[in-house]
């Protein structure tokens, strides 16, 4: 759309210099964007809205009552006004005509008798050109100096910088959740404080779908401030937002358009930044995969690692391993699903494990290194439930089991703290179920049982109940579970109650265990044993 002059505006032209205005003054500041003459009596079917309609009313010349009627019905279209010239065809405006000219508030003109439309035309459209390419110079001169900015690799305080300068008010940048990233140097003199990095301003707007500037109410310091809000978003992703203090009916069109442009770079400069940053954490992870299975020994490497990435590996620290799986019954989520999920797993771990933690993702699952601080393994448990409860509510349909290995000085031995941690989880499942928290160090007698070899626990567990496990894979039965039941508790009719037996069938079943693998049930070492290679078994068939 062509830019508009308003009519007040256009009456300086000299060609209407001696122009009248007899009715309607109250609509001069209507903008003229086009310029149409009346020939025909229907000329409604042929104007649009904020054109200057010149004629002689030539087409009516024999109806004052219809030139009178005709005022409403352009005021409706929307017209900018009517410049009549009368004494030709018609020996003065009719005083109906004027009368609903100033009710409803639109310019009626009277052109002197030797005013030529062409030269009106010509007037009228060169000031509006000319009006159009002064804001096109403008505009272009805006963006080239945002573009000059980013060209140069200037970052968000440059961009809030400039649009302040441009629009000649306070400007934030901020993120989807009101916080601060930056600010024009007039913010903190509008607000009368400083501003320091990370301050959250309440923006109920960001919440909301629009891609338009938007009025709202921002609170800072002591004060509110209006502000107009342009919502930064590149598709469906939603970075933040641009902020100008000043309400938006105070803010120009020109000014608008340099907010929106200044915008588009700002979520340039956060998918950069945000590609940037995903490339380093893909890095760092690759380096921290590297550490914690033992693929590097060189400990000049790790610590030239822990110089460039910023961690501090000065602290003793303990792995955490955390999955997630879906609630009983609930369908395995797709690929991207699951890597959403991932994602989002991550993002509690960064903000509930502590700023000295170090987190990344894995393949199927989230890794932290973390210091225990003054309270310890316990400090490591809070750490990791508070991890769940955040998971929680970002993850309501998932369940997240969290293992933790033992806190090593050495950066070298995080990879035993690693497989301690990816063991303690697997334990903690098979223990209590999905959603377990299990530190290697708090397992008990779990822990001592998986520090045998491997070879050691499966020739145990073949000694012990072998027979057992034999005679139940040729028959269907369920002997080592039984036996399981009623280690328990060495309590024969709470074991039939659980195995939903009659107390002669468990009674029986005992018979038959005795029978392949000798008398136990009076004898407590041999109870030990037994109860001991049955929790080998169920350890054996994790998956870790």
């Amino acid at each position: 759309m062509s830019e508009g002059v308003p009519l007040r505006e256009v009456l300086g032209l000299p060609v209407l210099a001696q122009a009248r205005v007899v009715g309607g003054a109250a609509g001069l500041d209507h903008p003229v964007r086009q310029v149409n003459v009346m020939e025909v009596p229907d000329i409604l079917d042929w104007v649009t809205p904020d054109e200057l309609l010149l004629t002689t009313a030539y087409p009516l010349r024999d109806d004052p009552a219809a030139l009178a009627a005709l005022i409403p019905r352009l005021a409706e279209k929307g017209l900018a006004g009517m410049a009549l010239k009368p004494t030709r065809y018609i020996k003065e405006i009719p005083p109906a005509m004027i009368a609903e000219a100033d009710r409803l508030g639109f310019a009626l003109l009277e052109l002197p008798a030797e005013t030529s439309f062409n030269d009106v035309i010509t007037g009228v459209l060169t000031i509006i050109l000319d009006r159009q390419s002064a804001r096109l110079r403008r505009s272009a001169a805006i963006r080239d100096r945002f573009m000059r900015i980013v060209l140069s690799g200037g970052g968000l305080a440059r961009i809030a910088e400039a649009l302040a300068e441009s629009v000649g008010r306070p400007v934030l940048i901020l993120d989807p959740g009101g916080q601060l990233l930056a600010r024009s140097s007039r913010a903190e003199s509008a607000a009368g404080v400083a501003l320091p990095p990370g301050l959250s301003v309440g923006l109920p707007v960001l919440e909301e779908e629009g891609r338009r500037p938007a009025a709202t109410t921002v609170v800072l310091g002591d004060a509110e401030h209006e502000a107009t809000v342009q919502p930064i978003r590149v598709g469906a992703d939603r970075y933040g937002a641009v902020v100008v203090l000043g309400g938006l009916s105070s803010i120009g069109d020109e000014d608008l358009e340099a907010l929106e442009y200044s915008a588009t770079l700002t979520a340039l400069r956060q998918v950069q930044a945000r590609a940037v940053a995903e490339a380093d954490r893909r890095f760092q992870a690759v380096c921290l995969e590297e550490l914690i299975t033992g693929h590097v020994a060189d400990r000049g490497v790790v610590l030239e690692w822990a110089v460039e990435f910023g961690w501090d590996l000065s602290l003793p620290r303990a792995v955490l391993v955390a999955d997630v799986e879906s609630a009983a019954g609930a369908r395995r989520p797709p690929g991207e699903e699951a890597a959403a999920q991932r994602h989002r797993l991550a993002e509690a771990a960064r903000v509930t494990l502590g700023r000295n933690a170090i987190v990344w993702e894995r393949s199927a699952e989230v890794a932290a290194l973390v210091a225990p601080g003054a309270r310890g393994g316990q400090g490591l448990e809070e750490a990791a439930a508070e991890l769940q409860a955040d998971a929680r509510r970002r993850l309501p349909a998932a369940v997240v089991s969290i293992g933790i290995g033992r806190v090593v000085e050495d950066p070298l031995r995080l990879r035993d703290s690693h497989a301690e941690a990816r063991q303690a989880r697997a334990i903690g499942r098979w223990s209590h179920g999905p959603g377990a928290v299990a530190r290697f160090e708090a397992l008990g007698l779990d822990r001592l049982l998986v520090s045998a070899p491997e070879a050691e626990r499966e020739a145990f567990v073949a000694e012990a109940v072998g027979p057992l496990l034999e005679y139940d894979r040729r028959h269907g039965t369920a002997l080592v579970q039984t036996l399981e039941r009623w280690l328990a508790d060495r309590n024969g009719a709470h074991a039939a109650r659980d195995l939903f037996v009659h107390y002669n069938t468990l009674k029986n079943r005992l018979d038959r265990i005795e029978a392949l693998v000798g008398p136990f049930l009076e004898d407590p070492d041999r109870c030990l044993e037994l109860a001991l290679a049955v929790r080998l078994l169920r350890l054996g068939r994790l998956k870790r």
